[in-house]
């Protein structure tokens, strides 16, 4: 600058700053405006990077303001300037912090609600003067817009003769991350659940017994999971599916809750599937369809060997769930009630969550569609009547899709 005392080259935009207005020290005023001088230069549509710079009063009430904010974000949160400040604070829903445990050798995670975070502002500004920088993930929920993420990345600058601080920082949207993340969180501890609650039932069985051929299904799905992941999801709804139809056709307890977890094992051959058949955009070439079908046959012999109840069970349903009523399913021609009974529930379950999930080669059908679709396969590819039983369970059935599917693709059908 050629003189740094003028700083009115700054007023040419919506200053709403303090500092360059205020009766403070000329070097606080000239850190500030060669700051924004040099963020207005990174201030580019293309920086996925947001940048602002905040200040707050030491040994006051903390109440932060903006002495500079990037384009990008107001756009973002459809504010000014002079709004920022606020806008944030009353759409931040949730504050996500990671610091290594001492003592623990791990990373842990910290979360602070809306509520929490209105009381200890003022620790969370000092701690972030005595580290010299700021790392969170702020969940924010503005009306109209939904939800999403911003990551947070600052570093601190004090000055005691003024009784300032400054944050240089940046705010990155984080928001696909965060979901998967959530998602995949979900998913493990669905997993989780259902292996507790068949350890708890099970009480006359051996608990390491139990423990071991859990963990083994547990690391075989994930394994299954790893390769294909369009699996994670299915696995969970293809579980709560069959507890359904299988107390629906009058299974007992102990029966439900081995279908319940063996049905996770039912695609398990897909592990020694190559990967790019498993990825493939495309339907498959009859050629390509042929080496698809032996995962049933794959998956058989992994679970084979043991006869535990729960893995002869997962065997069962791995070799026989694209069997057909009429004999014309694969591999072995089976029909009627040569197939086991967790098979035919399993045929069922498997082809109505494949009708309504999306995948590469196609969009999901509505729940509608797809009754429908089951429904003309009573009685040539499926048992007639477990197609009665399933039919009558329609809500049930509805509200498992909608309640563990990344979205809800059918928003028109009744959960009443």
């Amino acid at each position: 600058m050629s003189n740094e005392q003028d700083f009115n080259w700054v007023f040419d935009r919506d200053y709403c700053g303090r500092i360059l207005q205020g009766e403070y020290s000329n070097n606080l005023k000239k850190r500030v405006a060669q700051s924004i001088r040099l963020f207005r230069g990174c201030n580019v549509t293309a920086n996925p990077a947001m940048p602002y710079i905040s200040a707050w009063r030491e040994n006051e009430d903390h109440a932060i303001w903006y002495e500079f904010v990037g384009n990008r974000l107001l756009q973002l949160l459809r504010c000014s300037s002079c709004e920022m400040a606020e806008i944030f604070r009353d759409s931040v829903v949730q504050r996500c912090s990671y610091h290594y445990a001492a003592g623990k050798g791990k990373i842990e995670k910290k979360i602070l609600a809306r509520t929490e975070l209105a009381h200890i502002q003022g620790e969370l500004r000092d701690e972030g003067k005595k580290t010299g920088t700021v790392e969170a993930i702020y969940k924010v929920a503005l009306q109209n817009q939904g939800n999403f993420w911003l990551k947070d990345q600052a570093s601190v600058e004090s000055y005691p003769d003024d009784h300032i601080c400054l944050s240089f920082g940046a705010l990155i949207d984080v928001t696909k991350e965060m979901e998967a993340n959530e998602q995949h969180r979900l998913e493990e501890e669905n997993l989780r659940r259902g292996h507790a609650a068949l350890q708890r039932k099970l009480e006359k069985q051996s608990k390491e017994l139990w423990k071991m051929q859990l963990e083994m299904i547990y690391r075989l799905a994930k394994a299954a999971h790893l390769r294909d992941k369009s699996t994670g999801p299915h696995i969970t709804k293809m579980s709560h599916y069959c507890d359904i139809l299988s107390e629906a056709a009058g299974l007992n307890e102990t029966e439900r809750e081995l279908l319940f977890h063996a049905v996770a094992m039912h695609d398990v051959g897909k592990i020694g599937i190559a990967e790019a058949l498993l990825q493939k955009p495309d339907q498959l070439s009859p050629q390509e369809f042929a080496i698809m079908k032996t995962h049933s046959v794959i998956g058989a012999k992994l679970l084979s060997g043991n006869d535990a109840p729960l893995l002869k069970m997962a065997k069962g349903i791995a070799l026989t769930h694209h069997e057909r009523w009429d004999g014309s399913g694969y591999p072995k021609g089976l029909s009627r009630e040569e197939i086991p009974l967790a098979g035919r529930i399993a045929a069922i379950c498997d082809v109505f969550d494949a009708l309504t999930s999306q995948r590469p080669y196609k969009h999901a059908w509505n729940t509608d569609e797809a009754f429908s679709e089951v429904a003309k396969g009573k009685g040539n590819q499926f048992d007639p009547e477990l197609v009665d039983h399933f039919l009558a369970r329609k809500n049930e059935i509805a509200i498992i899709k909608q309640r563990f599917s990344p979205s809800n693709d059918d928003p028109s059908m009744s959960l009443t």
